[in-house]
């Protein structure tokens, strides 16, 4: 509601702001809706909850999905292949 109503009222320039249109109202009223629908923070908390919910955090230094530790075990796990097709780096 708060990004709609914030561009309508830019759009519509001094007007927007302008007691003849009704978006600096709603502009306030988003903030009003957002805190009577619960603090945005607590929802950002409880999604991440979610989200990470079956993850296991890393032992490492760097995350799991980091791309040089990816590449560096698919190097180990198929090193005969890449030997085999002569691609081993130097």
């Amino acid at each position: 509601m708060r990004d709609v109503a914030s561009r309508a009222l830019q759009v519509h320039g001094s007007l927007g702001v302008s007691n003849e249109m009704p978006f600096a109202g709603y502009v306030t009223q988003s903030f009003h809706m957002g805190l009577a629908d619960g603090p945005t923070e607590v929802h950002k908390a409880a999604l991440a909850r979610q989200v990470l919910h079956d993850y296991e955090p890393s032992d490492d230094l760097f995350p799991t999905r980091h791309e040089p530790k990816l590449r560096d075990q698919a190097r180990r796990k198929y090193a005969d292949v890449l030997k085999r097709h002569g691609r081993l780096p130097a």
